[in-house]
Formats: C-alpha cells, sequence, structure tokens
C-alpha cells in the first residue's frame, strides 16, 4: 500500500523511552553494552539509561533499565510460547547472533516457533534479568561491518481487543495506522523511523505491534521504592494541548511536575489500563531528574 506519514500538531511526537525492569542493574546494564553494543548514557542506584549512539547522535528511544524487586518482565506468552514485548534493529544479524551464542547468551534460531510474518528476520535473545528481546533485521538489507545493536525502535504490546487498541493509539493520540486492524493485530507507528534513521526508501515503516492476548499484561511496573514506572515514555510537540484533549477525554489519570527541573507531563491510561507517560519536546530529561518528577503529583 502507499504510505502517508500524518503528524498532527498536539499529538504525540516520537517514542522517547522505554522503561525496562530488571533485578541486578549494573550486571543488566552490562550485559547490554557488552553484548549488544549499547552506550551507558547515565546511571544511578536506582536506575541506568543506555541507547544506541550514531556518529555522536543518541538514536531515540532510549532503554532505561530500572531495579525492581517486583518480577514483572516485558514478556508474555502467546499459543504457549514466550514473546519479547521489545524490539531492536540490528542489520548484521547473523553476526551478532553468532557474537551472542558464542558467549554463552540464550538465544532462538532466526524465526524459531514464530508464524512467518513477513517483518523479515530476527531472532530473540534473553538477558540477565529475564526480559526477553527481539532483534531483527530487514530481508534483503546489507549487513554492517559491525556486529551490535543499531537503534531500539518497535515495542509489541499485548492487548484484549485489537480495534479499540487501536483507535485509541491513532485516533487519541495521533499515531499513524500502517494499515486495516483485524482481530489479531493492528500496527502503528509515529513517524518515519526507517527512512529517517537507515535512509531506507522502500521498506515498510514499522511502529507498535498491537497483539490480541487474552491474558492481561501490563506495562507498567513498580519499583523497590514503590514508584509506577511507564514502561512508555511519548514525547508531544504540544504537551499542554493534548493534556487538555486527553483530559477532556478522561484518559489523563495523573499530572507531574518536577520540583528540580519545572517539567510538566502527565499520565495517561490506555484502553488495557497501561500507565503512559507523555513529556514535551525539548532536551530530554535525565534519569535523575525523570525520578525528581514524582515530588508532586496532582491526580
Amino acid at each position: 500500500m502507499e504510505f502517508h506519514f500524518r503528524q498532527d500538531r498536539g499529538k504525540i511526537k516520537r517514542l522517547l523511552a522505554i522503561h525496562l525492569p530488571v533485578t541486578d542493574l549494573q550486571v543488566t546494564a552490562a550485559w547490554y553494552t557488552e553484548h549488544l553494543g549499547l552506550t551507558l548514557l547515565n546511571m544511578n542506584g536506582a536506575a541506568a539509561e543506555l541507547a544506541a549512539i550514531d556518529r555522536g547522535e543518541t538514536v531515540y528511544p532510549t532503554l532505561i533499565l530500572t531495579k525492581t524487586s517486583s518480577g514483572h518482565r516485558l514478556i508474555y506468552e502467546k499459543n504457549g510460547r514466550p514473546r519479547s514485548m521489545v524490539m531492536m534493529h540490528a542489520s548484521n544479524l547473523e553476526g551478532l547472533r553468532e557474537k551472542l551464542a558464542g558467549a554463552g547468551v540464550t538465544v532462538t534460531l532466526p524465526h524459531a516457533d514464530q508464524e512467518e510474518d513477513g517483518c523479515g528476520r530476527f531472532f530473540e535473545a534473553v538477558d540477565p534479568s529475564g526480559n526477553r528481546i527481539q532483534i531483527q533485521a530487514n530481508d534483503g538489507e546489507p549487513p554492517a561491518d559491525h556486529a551490535r545493536v543499531e537503534a531500539i525502535f518497535n515495542l509489541e504490546i499485548p492487548v484484549s481487543d485489537v480495534r479499540r487498541s487501536a483507535r485509541f493509539y491513532a485516533d487519541v493520540l495521533g499515531f499513524q495506522l500502517i494499515r486495516e486492524p483485524d482481530d489479531q493485530l493492528a500496527i502503528v507507528k509515529t513517524g518515519p523511523f526507517y527512512a529517517c534513521r537507515f535512509g531506507y526508501k522502500d521498506v515498510q515503516e514499522f511502529g507498535f505491534f498491537l497483539f490480541r492476548h487474552e491474558e492481561r499484561t501490563t506495562l507498567h511496573f513498580e519499583d523497590d521504592t514503590g514508584k509506577v514506572q511507564q514502561c512508555l515514555i511519548l514525547q508531544a510537540d504540544d504537551p499542554a494541548a493534548l493534556y487538555k484533549h486527553l483530559a477532556s477525554e478522561g484518559h489523563v489519570v495523573a499530572e507531574t511536575t518536577g520540583s528540580a527541573t519545572g517539567r510538566r507531563s502527565f499520565d495517561i491510561v490506555d484502553p488495557d489500563g497501561n500507565r503512559i507517560q507523555v513529556v514535551s519536546l525539548g532536551a530530554p530529561p535525565s534519569i535523575e531528574s525523570m525520578a525528581a518528577e514524582y515530588d508532586t503529583i496532582k491526580r
């Protein structure tokens, strides 16, 4: 189908960060830097932020590892098989898989226990905290001369009603609907990722995969201080307008003001009750400033 990208002012601009629950912060952060080639941006006793770096620039979204003893992980089961929720891109897919397997990392075979979906080649790896990460490359894509992840770019979200969730992400938040949803799958995205990041002109852009799933699998979780960590952090170009619209529709559950930064953000809930944070554009917040934003909460 012909692709048209729509970006509505006042709606969501991009996925800024993904919160990932981990058991051992230092061990897991070292795993992502050593095995996947991500760069550690900053770290404190409770969280670590990592990203792919390209020509000295951070490629968003970043990955924020947050220490928790809750046991929550970003995985779910479909047809009795574990599936990853976080997707990353590596053009040298076979080289990276060989590197991981040689280091003793648990990896699947390409497309192992997965249906052929036309989305390119991929395999899955398991980090030290039990999170399952899908690493993907496009069919026909020339491999790079390195074996590392080049971007954190996608999420697979289990939902109870695909069409209802597709309407929320497309109509309420302004995501691009890639194809007409059916009972099992919808795909939405926030921008022309492949075209901007890799210069590909003939590759279908992907975003969030909304998969039908009977058992509720929440994205948010509590850290060891009892604070809710939203796995999705979205940026908006006009958060005030978006806040007004979403609040009038009953989607806003909390508004936050950072005492240290002055940055205002708010939480919304999707149709399955997942908490999502929305922040303004501008300089991305550090993990310290994001933690400070919980100092003042208006409910």
